[in-house]
């Protein structure tokens, strides 16, 4: 790739899409209603603020959005014949045929707000920042079908959006006047401000992606964003360790073949789903094959990849890595390395290429290949401006977020860890990093300090907490509370990945806090971890993996039901939200020991959330134990990952409830009131049930789990908790050294 990339580049790429798009240089035609929209608005799009950021001040100052009336949906389909803009209007509408209602039209709504490029001379210092606005059309349903209440947040992934509540039908954006993209812009001669601003705003997308702009992108973060995309004190996985880990091979994007990835390689790594598509593999028995000079040509690679390696040679690239290509998809050791380091692979990536459209790895990338995506994009002209059709809107459930893609739990952590994105979606392609978002349809690439929140591309707010630094304890906490909970939300094929799938995110975690991960839980928040329990029906799932020991023996090994890898869904079409722990408030109160992949008994080295130290508060069940503790160790090690710990168990009566949700969706009312209310939509019985207690709450409760027991090995089967005092009256509590599977 050429280092000394310059943005007049970008002029001349811009010019060419517009020529394309330039087809028809006709005045848009108004109804008698459009023709009262307040068209100065289109005019100056983009409005100077002196309140300081963030700024929740309207676009236009004083003058907040008013919702101008377009009619019913009946009336607007009959003036498209006569108005252009009705004629847009009409084209959204027409997709969503059962709507009942009519239209209105924001004037102002507000899209980013953004502060000058430094160098660009401010025609008044006293301003802060700017305002973009965009005209937003939205559907107002009828009165009687509005509703306004909440939803649960582990619903919001799992509910459609209701066809008759308010939402956009069309959105448009003023196109930038000029194609400078402030590419002459030098240190000797300023830009002045209206010079830059007419770069700000829509510009065209054609049907074939620009290489030149996706290679600005790249360029534009290499040499500007520094460490706050690609740190040079980056997080080093292998830090204590002779050498840095690297993907075995990767694929030379100009000889079409596999080869052994070069030291220190520069490579692209590529996510995507496979899909119900045959997708053709790297096997022990074509390795040889696969390493001659273009090779690659010759095999029935899915489109996907095809298109992939396309890109990475346009841009300017040599290698990228393909996880169906680059791992030995029969050698079974090589596979349990390569996805425990799948961390390092995408961490250290140049980028990602993310393939959101379609639903299997022949789906393409849209715009690689000539003809392989429409061109959506509409226009209005009028006499001093320009307005575009916005092809991705946000706040709608459209978008990436709705993909194949972003419901795969294979592809969570490939978004997660990777620095830098490359994503194509059906219409256009964008570019997120850790300081940047862009799109095809933007040109906003060197305005300062956007508000990114207000971006269409989905942003990830647990990705920007891994800023390859060190967190602390509560901030640690909170990160893998929203990782592992947006990693439970996608769907699996197969049960026996849902560890392997999660275990970059895994990785990276445990580098950046000197940490382990025992089965998904975190060691240093083990017994806050432990604490996990789902809102929803899950089952048991019985998943066996393959376990390797440190002489390379393989062992299948059932998942233990501590872990919440253990559990699934009751209904794997809605994954249950799951909670990565009890509370924030759990301290630890037992000493864990762990029968690791080589049949020795391990202590697991739990610490104390900060400022909530486990020794400063007493813990009177302890006190009180039959006997002195004895040491683990004498017991008989078995299964690995079995846990041994003495705690406290006793056997209660209690009331088990369950919901007509589906199994799984189970209580435990401990001690019930005598006054104690049936719940009339839910089924209960009484049990009697052992518990053991695993954890502390402050204040004075005490976490359980609800075991069973099978050949003297307890295993998991519910969460329930107990204040301290009321445990101490029970009777018939022991203290007992209990091996939990």
């Amino acid at each position: 790739m050429p280092r000394q990339y310059k943005w007049t580049h970008l002029a001349q790429a811009r010019n060419f899409i517009d020529q394309v798009m330039a087809d028809s240089e006709s005045i848009a035609r108004l109804c008698e209603v459009c023709s009262k929209l307040n068209k100065q608005r289109f005019t100056h799009p983009i409005y100077p603020c002196r309140d300081p950021l963030p700024c929740s001040t309207p676009p236009i100052k004083g003058a907040h959005a008013a919702f101008f009336p377009l009619g019913s949906i009946d009336e607007i389909k009959r003036r498209r014949f006569t108005c252009d803009f009705c004629k847009l209007v009409a084209e959204g509408l027409d997709k969503e045929p059962h709507l009942k209602g009519g239209c209105s039209v924001k004037e102002s709504e507000e899209f980013c707000n953004f502060k000058l490029p430094r160098g660009v001379k401010a025609r008044d210092p006293s301003m802060t920042h700017f305002h973009l606005p965009q005209l937003a059309v939205l559907f107002d349903p009828p009165a009687e079908n509005r509703f306004t209440g909440p939803s649960l947040p582990w619903e919001v992934k799992a509910k459609a959006r209701d066809p008759q509540s308010s939402h956009y039908i069309q959105v448009f954006q003023v196109k930038a006047r000029s194609s400078a993209e402030g590419g002459g812009r030098t240190a000797a001669s300023p830009q002045t401000e209206q010079e830059f601003l007419d770069t700000i705003g829509g510009r065209y997308v054609s049907t074939q992606v620009n290489a030149q702009l996706l290679r600005a992108w790249l360029h534009q973060c290499e040499s500007e964003h520094g460490e706050a995309c690609m740190p040079s004190s980056r997080l080093r996985v292998e830090q204590n360790r002779e050498a840095a880990f690297q993907p075995t091979f990767v694929i030379d994007v100009v000889q079409w073949c596999l080869v052994d990835a070069p030291s220190n390689c520069r490579y692209v790594a590529l996510s995507y789903v496979w899909g119900k598509a045959p997708v053709f593999r790297h096997l022990l028995e074509n390795t040889k094959d696969l390493r001659k000079k273009n090779s690659l040509h010759s095999f029935p690679i899915p489109a996907t990849i095809r298109d992939a390696i396309t890109l990475v040679r346009a841009i300017g690239e040599c290698y990228i890595w393909v996880d169906s290509l680059c791992i030995v998809q029969n050698d079974l050791k090589m596979q349990q390395t390569e996805i425990a380091r799948m961390g390092s692979i995408y961490s250290n990536a140049l980028f990602a290429v993310i393939a959101a459209a379609g639903d299997h790895a022949n789906s393409g990338l849209p715009g690689i290949e000539r003809g392989s995506r429409e061109q959506v994009q509409k226009s209005l002209k009028f006499a001093d401006c320009e307005l575009l059709t916005v092809i991705d809107v946000r706040h709608t459930a459209s978008g990436i977020n709705d993909t194949i893609w972003a419901e795969r739990a294979w592809t969570f952590q490939e978004r997660v860890l990777s620095s830098r994105v490359l994503v194509f979606s059906e219409n256009q392609a964008y570019w997120s990093c850790r300081a940047a978002s862009h799109s095809e349809e933007r040109a906003l690439e060197q305005v300062r300090d956007i508000n990114r929140r207000d971006l269409p591309f989905p942003q990830q707010p647990a990705t920007d907490s891994l800023s390859w630094k060190r967190l602390q304890p509560l901030q640690y906490c909170s990160t893998y509370d929203d990782l592992l909970a947006g990693y439970r939300q996608r769907h699996l094929s197969y049960q026996t990945d849902m560890l392997n799938a999660f275990n970059g995110v895994s990785e990276i975690l445990g580098a950046l806090q000197d940490d382990a991960f025992h089965w998904g839980l975190p060691e240093s928040l083990f017994s806050y971890a432990i604490t996990w329990f789902f809102t929803g029906p899950s089952l048991r799932n019985n998943v066996e993996i393959p376990v390797f020991d440190s002489k390379g023996s393989k062992q299948m090994i059932s998942i233990p039901s501590w872990s919440w890898a253990a559990w699934s869904g009751a209904d794997p079409a809605r994954p249950p939200f799951l909670h990565a722990g009890d509370s924030t408030g759990v301290r630890p109160v037992i000493d864990f020991d762990i029968v690791d992949g080589n049949h020795k008994l391990v202590r697991i080295k739990d610490r104390p959330m900060e400022g909530r130290p486990s020794d400063s508060v007493p813990t009177l069940w302890k006190n009180e134990q039959p006997h002195p503790l004895q040491s683990p160790t004498q017991h008989p090690v078995t299964r690995i990952g079995q846990l041994h710990f003495w705690t406290s168990l006793a056997n209660l009566r209690v009331i088990r409830r369950w919901s007509d949700l589906g199994p799984g969706q189970v209580q435990y009312i401990l001690l019930p009131s005598p006054d104690f209310i049936r719940d009339p939509n839910s089924h209960h019985e009484i049990v009697d049930q052992d518990f053991i207690v695993i954890a502390a709450r402050d204040p004075g409760e005490l976490i359980l789990l609800a075991i069973e027991w099978k050949d003297g090995v307890a295993y998991r089967v519910g969460i329930a908790d107990v204040k301290e005092v009321e445990w101490l009256r029970v009777k018939n509590r022991e203290w007992r050294l209990i091996t939990l599977g």
